[in-house]
């Protein structure tokens, strides 16, 4: 067996070294802002057009979310005619956006809008597929007067077949105060989900004050002696106990029923 001298040791070595560091090069130049020398990625094709796709996307939003607050902002100091356009050109994003950072937030400036078009705007936006769009539909409603947003916040919590959903409209009726909202809550009290019953023994504390804590017997009877109207038969907390649950997808997703009892202005 040949014995390596010194030398070729040496220049075994060297190459070794060699590789090394040509690898680390090219690492840092095919990286896209990822290394220490990100910069010589300038000299890659790739990363360039990569540099512009991102630089194209980021001033999409920007330019996209400034133009809707805009128009948000000139119609709160307007007509009500002006608050109807702006409703109406963001459910134009809401529906038709291919970008969803773009739909979120135009869902999320509707509930600076109390007008008829936004409304309906946030009743369609309720019923979207994506779970997203309705969570931030749910913040939007939350922002409006009661008597327009409690109603569909109940449904939604009856209805829905996202459990993160259903949470969101029990938190949001929680901000509202008074009967309509501990009855529009306490239709999920008896709901099989511990998450939820909690969420919404949490909701009824914020709106009563009452220190009930999660005793769930305490609430049930809290709920009737307050909610004269929950004793009788056509009482939405008796109708949601004697019914099934909300039946969920494989996949959690929103599946729409056919009727709705909420209607817009």
């Amino acid at each position: 067996m040949p014995i390596k001298t010194a030398s070729q040791t040496k220049n075994n070595f060297v190459t070794f070294a060699l590789l090394t560091a040509s690898l680390a090069m090219c690492v840092s130049l095919t990286g896209c802002a990822e290394g220490r020398l990100w910069r010589t990625g300038q000299y890659v094709p790739w990363a360039q057009n990569k540099w512009i796709e991102e630089e194209k996307i980021a001033d999409t939003l920007f330019v996209k979310k400034r133009e809707m607050r805009e128009q948000v902002e000139f119609a709160i100091n307007g007509t009500q005619q002006d608050q109807q356009s702006a409703a109406k050109f963001l459910a134009e994003i809401v529906r038709r956006d291919s970008i969803l950072l773009h739909r979120i937030y135009a869902v999320k400036l509707l509930g600076q809008l109390d007008c008829p078009a936004s409304l309906k705007a946030l009743q369609e936006a309720t019923e979207d597929s994506n779970s997203e769009i309705r969570i931030a539909a749910i913040g939007s409603l939350e922002q409006l007067p009661a008597d327009n947003s409690l109603p569909r916040l109940q449904e939604i919590l009856m209805d829905d077949t996202n459990t993160d959903v259903r949470l969101a409209a029990a938190r949001a009726i929680g901000e509202f105060s008074g009967e309509q909202a501990i009855t529009a809550v306490a239709v999920a009290l008896g709901d099989q989900d511990p998450a939820l019953q909690r969420r919404v023994m949490q909701s009824l504390a914020k709106i009563s004050g009452e220190p009930l804590g999660i005793d769930l017997v305490a609430w049930e009877k809290y709920v009737k002696s307050t909610t004269n109207d929950s004793l009788n038969s056509r009482s939405p907390i008796n109708d949601y106990l004697q019914r099934d649950p909300p039946t969920r997808s494989s996949d959690n997703s929103f599946q729409p029923k056919a009727e709705k009892s909420w209607q817009t202005p």
